[in-house]
């Protein structure tokens, strides 16, 4: 009897839920037109004196 009303409650859920969804406002930021692009071959260009990475190898470590 326990699954019988889990089972009867969870499309009533989800229905809700999209519904909620549905009527919801979209407040998404309007998206770039097409020359307002990111131009990711001008970031490499410009990408001057960032930091360096240290990495410690150790691959091959001999003790005796």
């Amino acid at each position: 009897m326990r699954n019988a009303s889990l089972f009867a409650f969870t499309p009533a859920l989800i229905a809700i839920g999209f519904g909620v969804w549905a009527v919801s406002p979209a407040n998404t930021p309007a998206s770039p037109s097409l020359g307002q692009g990111i131009e990711p071959l001008q970031i490499m260009v410009n990408a001057k004196e960032l930091p360096t990475v240290e990495y410690a190898d150790y691959t091959f470590v001999f003790t005796e």
